[in-house]
């Protein structure tokens, strides 16, 4: 018997320690999972701040840049008003015209900027939009031009803001060009703006008019005419292929690649 009754006090004092050991295994095994639960607590709402500051920042960074694209517009603005109020002072219509072009140049950079500042898209300007809205603005700038009708072929084309900028101005000369010399007189004419995608973010731009074209003696390879010089600079800044020929009328072809790398454009 004492034996038995010895046996028993083992046995039980063994499933004593087991049970015990048990429970400090469960224990600890709660410890460690309540420990990690609260880690994994802490860091979501660490990395939920930090969401929280980048989109503060994103939101501060967006409304900043809309800022600066408003009060460039502005600026723009401003400077065309003092030139045209300049012009009005002057007798000579060399330096009126000189003024007239400036003007035109700075209303082309100024709808960008107008298009970015109204835009959620502050990286990209769609070209649709642009180019339309350029082409009402010249034809309004020359009155005694209504006569030259204008066909727009313009796809949905998304240009990076850099590359918008020498895009513009170079439609603004093309353009300039031809309400200024294409056609005499009161003669009707045409003047046809095409912009496509040509591959794989490829793109050519074409103006195309049905006037008096290049005098034969005209080399544009060699040409000093401002306004060739600063399209064949323009199309550079693309990093575009630039070519004019002369055929019942003039075309202007300027090819391209669609990129957000360029260097930024200088200002003409």
């Amino acid at each position: 018997m004492p034996g038995s009754c010895l046996d028993i006090l083992t046995i039980t004092a063994a499933g004593f320690i087991i049970l015990l050991f048990v429970v400090v295994v469960i224990y600890n095994r709660y410890r460690i999972k309540q420990r990690n639960h609260l880690l994994l607590q802490q860091k979501q709402e660490e990395i939920n701040w930090q969401n929280g500051m980048l989109k503060k920042l994103l939101a501060e960074k967006e409304w900043l840049l809309q800022e600066i694209h408003h009060r460039v517009k502005n600026n723009l603005q401003v400077v065309i008003s003092l030139l045209n109020t300049q012009s009005a002072y002057l007798e000579n219509e060399d330096a009126r015209s000189a003024i007239r072009n400036s003007q035109h140049r700075m209303h082309a950079m100024s709808l960008i900027h107008q298009k970015l500042y109204q835009s959620h898209n502050l990286s990209t300007i769609n070209m649709q939009w642009y180019i339309h809205e350029l082409v009402q603005y010249m034809q309004q700038s020359f009155p005694q031009k209504e006569h030259i009708a204008f066909r727009l072929a313009i796809a949905t084309v998304e240009v990076d803001a850099v590359q918008a900028v020498p895009l513009g101005l170079l439609l603004n000369e093309a353009i300039s060009n031809c309400m200024k010399y294409a056609f005499t007189g009161n003669q009707p004419g045409e003047v046809a703006i095409s912009l496509q995608n040509t591959g794989s973010h490829n793109c050519q731009l074409q103006i195309t008019d049905n006037g008096i074209g290049l005098p034969e003696s005209f080399d544009p390879d060699n040409s000093c005419s401002l306004g060739m010089n600063l399209m064949r600079g323009l199309s550079e800044q693309l990093n575009g292929h630039f070519s004019v020929s002369s055929y019942n009328g003039v075309t202007i072809i300027v090819t391209f690649v669609l990129t957000s790398e360029l260097p930024v454009a200088h200002i003409l």
